[in-house]
């Protein structure tokens, strides 16, 4: 079954209690059909809660350079069009 699944599990608390939220850990368990590179200790830095949903999108094969970003914004929150490459496969 985890062969085709991902499940996403995060938590509600960020880097601090009243979170900018920069930071937010997540454990992503199964690979979607071998999508996503899982398994493994990944730090992603600089890069947005944005980022990560663009990049299940394109695991899923609706690829979209930015999610719920207009490019003012992503420049200010250091997003990068495109997924994150290290978590897919």
């Amino acid at each position: 079954m985890m062969d085709n699944t991902l499940i996403v599990y995060s938590s509600n608390n960020a880097e601090k209690q009243h979170s900018e939220g920069a930071k937010w850990p997540f454990v992503l368990l199964g690979n979607a059909r071998a999508r996503f590179d899982t398994g493994r200790y990944t730090n992603i830095k600089e890069r947005p809660i944005n980022d990560l949903y663009a990049t299940f999108l394109h695991g899923v094969g609706a690829p979209l350079d930015r999610f719920n970003m207009d490019k003012n914004m992503a420049d200010f929150h250091h997003s990068r069009v495109g997924p994150i490459e290290d978590l897919l496969a």
